[in-house]
């Protein structure tokens, strides 16, 4: 585990977290991340995002006088993950953005710190966290590219307690994407590349986004050293219904479409011999000849 020193002084982050009703999880994910960081140069900025609740807007007034540095800003229009998150960032004065889910418990309180070091390196562009289900198996440890056709989390539902395959949960790595409910990024690389796409309203805009700093030259990482719980999609719910699957196709043939020739020569984070069916590095089992 190489420890990288921070520049100095350490560098504003701007945390961007989009929220919509839902105070519960959202002060769960500030008192966290408030009383555990221990990198002290961060923002706070609060998406709302067409809350109903009366008291959401009640919680929203408190929060500058009980965490510091913390500000709401409000977004209007339908849903749209990728422009809810563009949108805040113009009032973003860091030189990185965090992009965080309302959802998110921190864990690890240097997991802040280590992200900003891996992030800090030249030719690096996104870093993203582990994240954990509240059970203690793996939400999120590196995106592999061309899982189920798209893209699948490398490491899915492994306990907390393993190693990976290849020891891979314990060390810092080149992967081809993280997730946007916990990434990294300097600003003036999020806007080299335009930012979230919003073509992609909810599905795979995170990946998108990842493919073009690739793109542009960019390597993107994962480090286990960060550490947070994700209650995976409980603010909006899973995609459960004809109008919300549509919408999800949708989005997977628009990616499936511009990226067909980066899915086709595959991902060179992995070894080729793995099914791509499957997030547990499973090998690909080829008919007898």
């Amino acid at each position: 585990h190489v420890q990288w020193e921070l520049p100095d002084p350490e560098p504003l982050v701007s945390i961007l977290i989009p929220n919509k009703d839902h105070v519960d999880d959202l002060e769960k994910c500030l008192f966290s991340l408030y009383s555990k960081t221990r990198y002290e140069a961060f923002e706070v900025i609060v998406i709302e995002n067409n809350s109903t609740d009366p008291a959401t807007k009640a919680y929203y007034e408190k929060l500058p006088d009980r965490y510091a540095n913390c500000r709401v800003v409000a977004y209007s229009g339908g849903f749209n993950f990728s422009r809810i998150n563009n949108f805040g960032r113009k009032f973003a004065n860091g030189k990185f953005l965090l992009l965080l889910n309302n959802d998110i418990e921190i864990i690890s309180g240097n997991w802040l710190t280590q992200m900003v070091a891996e992030a800090s390196q030249p030719g690096v562009a996104a870093c993203g966290a582990m994240l954990y289900y509240p059970d203690d198996t793996i939400q999120h440890a590196g995106v592999g590219f061309g899982i189920g056709g798209v893209a699948g989390h490398l490491h899915k539902y492994y306990p907390a307690s393993s190693d990976g395959y290849m020891c891979r949960l314990n060390y810092v790595q080149d992967v081809y994407a993280d997730t946007a409910a916990c990434l990294l990024i300097r600003k003036e690389i999020y806007d080299e590349v335009g930012g979230l796409d919003e073509s992609y309203a909810v599905a795979f805009n995170d990946v998108d986004f990842c493919v073009r700093v690739r793109q542009a030259g960019y390597t993107n990482v994962f480090t286990p050293f960060a550490q947070l719980y994700h209650y995976e999609s409980k603010s909006r719910g899973m995609e459960d219904n004809p109008e919300k699957q549509k919408r999800f196709q949708g989005e997977v043939l628009r990616f499936q479409a511009r990226w067909g020739d980066l899915l086709a020569a595959g991902d060179p984070c992995t070894n080729p011999n793995f099914d791509i069916q499957r997030e547990d590095f499973s090998l690909k089992i080829l008919p007898l000849e």
